[in-house]
């Protein structure tokens, strides 16, 4: 269970970093919603079968268009229900989307991220995500995200890669 120092921290960085995105000015908000890929179609070598379920759910706050892209900031929960018990992680991102590239309508974003894991009591936690995107159209996205977290819930924290499939959609 998250403590409520934690909850403040998690609370103060998301105030931090909606105020970066006001000093550039919100665009857009949007909803993207991933499961990881290889949980969902093989499971891995650790107990959890084909079909297990890691959902990552993020609300980005997309900054004005610039130059090359534009910024964003989200918080974003993870929930794995995962063999040794259930994972759940809260964090704080910062990042930002190139979309002026080569092929149209693909965006490439890069980004990182503070937060806690609650598993087995509650750890700190660092992510870092690279999420390759496709407009389908104005308000639709589908995207690929890979992303290495700090897994202090393990006895030996280390850092794990995961690789997600997911949709996004603007909502204003």
């Amino acid at each position: 269970m998250i403590t409520l120092k934690q909850k403040l921290i998690i609370a103060l960085l998301l105030t931090v970093a909606n105020s970066c995105v006001v000093l550039f000015a919100q665009d857009k908000v949007s909803l993207a919603v991933f499961q990881d890929a290889r949980f969902l179609v093989a499971g891995d070598n650790r107990g959890n079968d084909a079909g297990t379920i890691n959902l990552l759910a993020r609300f980005k706050m997309q900054g004005n268009q610039q130059a090359f892209g534009y910024m964003v900031i989200f918080p974003e929960y993870e929930y794995a229900n995962l063999a040794g018990g259930k994972y759940v992680r809260y964090s704080a991102n910062i990042g930002y989307t190139f979309n002026k590239l080569v092929i149209s309508n693909l965006e490439a974003n890069a980004s990182g991220g503070f937060g806690y894991i609650d598993r087995f009591g509650t750890s700190h936690s660092l992510s870092a995500s690279a999420e390759l995107a496709y407009k389908l159209s104005n308000r639709f996205k589908i995207s690929i995200l890979s992303q290495y977290t700090r897994r202090t819930d393990l006895q030996t924290p280390v850092w794990r890669f995961s690789g997600f499939v997911g949709i996004e959609l603007t909502l204003n």
